[in-house]
């Protein structure tokens, strides 16, 4: 058991060096580095802004702060789940010529996209500047959803990597529905605005609540404990399915890589 956790541990310590090794090599000659997709989010909530503000009637100095942290903790969902489908792909050198773990390449990949995260967390500290987000102790409520994001984010990986893997289009059709998922996810628009006829669109809505999590604290609400429990019934269920795709599909990997 000691050995299995240190053999884990050391897995995950050599895939985060890895994952900090891509995002130096990737942005190498580049002055502001991965700064340049902070830079994109930027420019992103600030046009998402301003089309709500028009739809919906409020001022965007009310919605920014709503539409920023909706922006940046999509930009990691679906970071997730886009380069997750092709994890296994990417790495088919390895996967054909060493005996690294699989554990190694999942890790590296959700690793990468905490990095990132990290970098569009600087977009929070301008909001803290210009006093468009509020600062106390509720804040702090937003670390356990993080975590519970970037937790969720190993099985997604694992699953996604696995099925994409074996059947191709699969991450095209993924591609696609996020692309959907974004629209009718309150991502920049307010759910507490639209008709009670329509909350069915947020309440079934698993991509809601992961948002929720880290978005009601940095705006200085608690979250409902409903939203915890939803999340972790998710991960429960998220970590049994990768098991048993893993169980099924892990002898046949080397073969659809």
């Amino acid at each position: 058991m000691a050995s299995a956790i240190r053999g884990g541990l050391n897995t995950l310590s050599n895939a985060l060096s890895w994952a900090w090794l891509d995002t130096v090599c990737q942005y190498r000659r580049s002055r502001i580095g991965p700064l340049w997709e902070t830079l994109n989010v930027l420019v992103m909530l600030l046009g998402l802004s301003v089309v709500s503000s028009a739809i919906f009637g409020s001022s965007v100095s009310d919605i920014i702060a709503y539409v920023g942290v909706g922006i940046i903790v999509w930009s990691a969902i679906s970071a997730l789940v886009i380069e997750g489908g092709g994890v296994f792909v990417r790495n088919a050198g390895y996967l054909s010529n060493s005996t690294l773990g699989l554990g190694l390449y999942v890790g590296r990949t959700v690793f990468k996209i905490m990095i990132t995260f990290g970098h569009h967390a600087i977009i929070y500290v301008l909001g803290l500047v210009f006093a468009l987000v509020p600062l106390g102790w509720t804040s702090l409520l937003a670390i356990p959803g993080i975590i519970l994001l970037f937790v969720n984010g190993f099985w997604v990986v694992m699953v996604l990597g696995f099925i994409c893997a074996r059947y191709r289009d699969v991450e095209l059709i993924v591609r696609n529905l996020m692309q959907l998922a974004f629209f009718v996810t309150p991502v920049f628009w307010n759910y507490r605005q639209i008709a009670s006829n329509r909350q069915f669109l947020v309440e079934y809505n698993v991509l809601f609540y992961f948002i929720e999590i880290i978005r009601n604290p940095l705006l200085g609400e608690v979250p409902p404990l409903t939203h915890y429990l939803t999340v972790l019934g998710v991960t429960v269920a998220g970590y049994g399915l990768a098991f048993l795709v893993y169980r099924r599909m892990r002898g046949q990997l080397a073969f659809c890589v």
